[in-house]
């Protein structure tokens, strides 16, 4: 009876070497626990343990969770990221797989992955918790040109402004634009620029680039993009006007120069009225008008001249006398009309101040002196003689 029951003994041990050795390679079971910050799983008595260090605050834009995972005698940090493999591919760490799906105030969702001839794990408290500030980098980013209207042919600079405002570095920096549609490089410059694989937190570089414009037309340069580790940033993006085939114009100024500024009234005073085309092309059926201040009469030619051309570069002059009649503060204000400017524009000399002329009062006085002073001496020389 006794080698029966060794002998059963024996062909159950087989039996179960059999039944584990025919169990698929790698098969795995999958649990969720939710787990709180400070909180471990303790896998087949320490042979694995998974401990919830430090979690991200669920507003905040950027989640995570820290591990700390331990076997082997071994004990590495594990970060768990939005959108990133959850994957652990490092020996001996790799034999459970990790993922969480969202974060509370203070309690993680985690799955987790662990072979099946492990047993369900004791949870547990972890007593001395290493708590890591975790390094999050941020990129901003700025676009920016030296104009924003340009002609056919005219090359406009850009400037990228890239700062990491976190307080990571960030790594594996990429620059992603597209090439606009109405450019070209310019001569000298590379699009996309070369930038940098990693920028430190607090540091910012600046990348530069220039384009030439070959089509007209209103552009809306698209935002650039940097991407670095699992994240993006996003530059503003510029709007751009690009005229058509450049438009030759005229382009006249008018200027009133006066001899003097005060006179008496009854004086003259001469006006100087200069036409200058500082324009790209001639100006064509010119008229210059104006009015004849109020208390001024004109004395000599008009201040109403017409032209028929002044060519690109060239002006114009001419003269007109003008005499104060009235006492009073006065400007002389001319318009000018022309092919390219038929609404015209406004020239004003410097004020003219005109004051009433005491001479007319002396050639009254003098004589009214002199006449009195000849009747006394008369009277007195009278006096005299009949005085003897």
């Amino acid at each position: 009876m006794k080698n029966c029951f060794e002998l059963s003994g024996k062909i159950t041990y087989i039996f179960l070497i059999v039944l584990l050795f025919s169990m698929p390679a790698g098969a795995v079971k999958t649990d969720i626990f939710l787990l709180e910050n400070n909180t471990g799983l303790n896998f087949m008595g320490g042979y694995y343990k998974i401990e919830v260090i430090e979690m991200s605050n669920p507003i905040e834009y950027y989640h995570f969770v820290i591990v700390n995972l331990t076997t082997g005698g071994m004990t590495r940090q594990y970060h768990l990221r939005e959108n990133e493999d959850p994957s652990i591919n490092n020996e001996p760490f790799n034999k459970i797989k990790l993922n969480y799906s969202f974060i509370s105030q203070t309690i993680a969702k985690i799955t987790i992955e662990y072979p099946t001839e492990w047993s369900f794990p004791e949870r547990y408290t972890v007593e001395s918790a290493v708590a890591v500030s975790y390094k999050i980098p941020n990129i901003e980013l700025q676009k920016s040109i030296d104009k924003t209207t340009l002609n056919i042919g005219d090359v406009v600079e850009f400037k990228l402004l890239v700062k990491n405002t976190g307080n990571g570095t960030a790594y594996n920096l990429s620059f992603e634009d597209r090439f606009p549609s109405g450019f070209t490089s310019a001569p000298g410059s590379r699009f996309p620029p070369v930038i940098q694989n990693e920028l430190k937190e607090g540091e910012s570089i600046e990348l530069l680039f220039a384009l030439k414009a070959i089509e007209p037309g209103s552009y809306n340069i698209e935002p650039t993009t940097i991407k670095y580790g699992s994240k993006t940033a996003r530059s503003n993006s510029i709007s751009i006007s690009v005229l058509g085939d450049k438009i030759e114009k005229s382009h006249l100024l008018t200027e009133i120069t006066l001899d003097k500024k005060k006179i008496f009234t009854g004086d003259l005073i001469e006006v100087t009225v200069n036409i200058k085309n500082n324009g790209n092309n001639s100006a064509e059926s010119i008229l210059i008008d104006g009015q004849v201040p109020k208390g001024m009469e004109v004395t000599k030619g008009d201040l109403r001249q017409v032209y028929k051309k002044i060519e690109q570069g060239e002006s114009e002059e001419y003269f007109v006398t003008l005499k104060g009649i009235e006492d009073g503060n006065y400007s002389i204000i001319l318009k000018t009309m022309y092919s390219d400017d038929s609404n015209g524009f406004i020239s004003n000399s410097d004020p003219i101040i005109v004051t009433e002329n005491e001479k007319n009062y002396l050639y009254i006085l003098i004589p009214a002196i002199i006449i009195v002073v000849g009747i006394a001496l008369f009277v007195i020389r009278r006096h005299r003689e009949y005085s003897f």
